[in-house]
């Protein structure tokens, strides 16, 4: 059986991370005149993008619960 990726892993991530940078970077290459602008808001868009999705996988609950079973006790 194929291992499961994990949606949390620091691989995907990046990749989000690189995907919403991306986006950022078209959207000031075409809006600034000035280059310099547009690899500091790429920049900046990829360090907190990274930071708060790995804050926000840090700071998750596990939820731990067995299929087919209820989760009120």
């Amino acid at each position: 059986m194929a291992k499961k990726k994990s949606a949390t892993s620091i691989k995907s991530i990046a990749i989000l991370a690189l995907v919403s940078a991306a986006f950022v970077s078209v959207i000031t290459w075409a809006s600034f005149d000035d280059q310099i602008r547009t690899v500091i808001a790429t920049a900046a868009t990829f360090v907190i993008v990274f930071l708060v999705l790995i804050l926000l996988n840090w700071f998750g609950k596990d939820d731990d619960f067995k299929p087919g079973e209820s989760r009120l006790k």
